[in-house]
């Protein structure tokens, strides 16, 4: 028995194996015509990329998780201890 799911996911691996490889060559061509300097350039835009990116995504996620802390525990001060539920009924005892 054939599964076609399999056929159609092994079918879509084969064309993201292709495009990727053709990425790569694209690639790797563009690098062979560039000069040494726009080389260098590119490699320090990409070790930027790869360094200081991820940084201030990590910092930024770090200081919103540390806003939210304070400040649940700052309204958590102002509002003072929860009272009792008491049920207002509409005969107003």
């Amino acid at each position: 028995m054939n599964n076609a799911t399999f056929d159609s996911f092994y079918a879509t691996l084969t064309d993201m194996g292709h495009a990727i490889a053709k990425a790569a060559r694209a690639g790797a061509a563009a690098i062979s015509t560039m000069s040494w300097p726009g080389l260098a350039v590119l490699c320090v835009a990409l070790a930027f990329a790869i360094t200081i990116v991820p940084l201030a995504l990590f910092l930024f996620v770090m200081f919103m998780a540390i806003k939210l802390i304070f400040s649940v525990i700052s309204d958590r001060a102002q509002r003072g201890k929860p009272t009792p539920y008491t049920s207002h009924d509409d005969k107003g005892e």
